[in-house]
């Protein structure tokens, strides 16, 4: 397969910055320690995907998206998205993230717990004085985050299969990927039609790049993923991965349907599990499912384009730019 890479953000930079700050604008606080944490993870860095993808399906839908309110809600968003890192990091007890020591390890469980809250906050205080459109779709997707972190129960608590991990997937990840392309589409006053195909295109989009997140624990190392393998099995997540390893019969899985037990086992398991499903049929079944619903985003995109009157065609080329990388990560 020929390489991809993602599109050129070139001309999306200034506006990024200006979304930047916009969200490091949010972080002002009486309590300085809220101010701390938050600036800490802004600074880790990460790819901005969901704001890139405010702009560009705005944009692809031909607005001009030079409106602050657009920029507002592409912080909003990215201030969402914050908050759950920080929640994710305390759930998972994580100590590294993108190479550094984690929110959760560094200032402890209490002040990010407190953080990841305070964010959540400021981003509904931006959200809130937008149209009742854009309240309500991010409503519909922070009660699906939740939804899906609660649902994420451990595979020895209660029974999971690949349905139950794929609506884990499109609650927890895919929702902020729809939300971001349908208030792009909303702010270019886009027909409803074009809005709920975009709105498939961004779930689709984004339950793909989870199952990939899924792989990668598994195929990956430390130095590339920015934080160790193997968490999704040692933490009996129910995962795309874990739930087809399951499904194949082996013996060695049936280990995820207990506790953790003590490290050194723990460590041994984890290592054994990873050889085993790189020598089994999981990779390339996971591969399978999330090229799948690449397509789907590739269809609704292709779908929405026909039905958009001033469609901008170079938007259109770096949408689908976005879906051929995701394709390429998959190998």
């Amino acid at each position: 397969m020929s390489q991809s890479i993602l599109p050129d953000l070139s001309p999306y930079r200034e506006d990024l910055d200006a979304i930047e700050s916009i969200i490091k604008s949010k972080f002002s606080s009486d309590a300085s320690r809220l101010t701390e944490i938050s600036n800490y993870l802004l600074e880790l860095g990460g790819k901005r995907i969901r704001p890139i993808l405010t702009l560009m399906t705005n944009r692809f839908c031909g607005g001009t998206y030079q409106a602050e309110q657009l920029f507002e809600i592409a912080a909003g968003i990215e201030l969402i998205h914050m908050a759950t890192l920080l929640h994710d990091d305390i759930i998972d007890k994580s100590s590294v993230r993108r190479h550094k020591v984690s929110p959760f390890t560094k200032f402890g469980m209490q002040d990010t717990l407190l953080a990841g809250d305070f964010l959540l906050t400021r981003a509904f205080r931006l959200c809130a004085r937008l149209d009742p459109f854009v309240i309500d779709q991010t409503e519909r997707a922070c009660i699906e985050l939740t939804e899906g972190e609660i649902l994420e129960v451990p595979l020895y608590s209660t029974d999971h299969c690949l349905d139950s991990s794929l609506t884990i997937a499109r609650k927890k990840t895919a929702s902020l990927f729809r939300l971001s392309s349908v208030c792009g589409a909303f702010m270019a006053n886009s027909e409803p039609s074009t809005i709920e195909q975009l709105g498939v295109f961004g779930e689709s989009i984004g339950i793909a790049f989870q199952i990939l997140d899924d792989i990668l624990d598994v195929t990956s190392d430390e130095a590339t993923l920015g934080k160790p393998i193997g968490i999704d099995i040692l933490e009996r997540k129910p995962s795309v991965v874990n739930i087809i390893w399951l499904e194949s019969g082996s013996k060695l899985a049936k280990g995820l349907l207990a506790p953790p037990g003590e490290d050194q086992c723990e460590s041994d398991f984890c290592k054994e599990a990873i050889e085993e499903i790189k020598s089994l049929e999981v990779i390339p079944r996971a591969k399978e499912l999330a090229l799948d619903y690449a397509m789907r985003s590739k269809a609704a995109l292709d779908s929405s384009s026909k039905s958009i009157t001033n469609c901008d065609l170079n938007e259109l080329k770096s949408l689908q730019q976005l879906i051929e990388f995701t394709i390429h990560r998959l190998g």
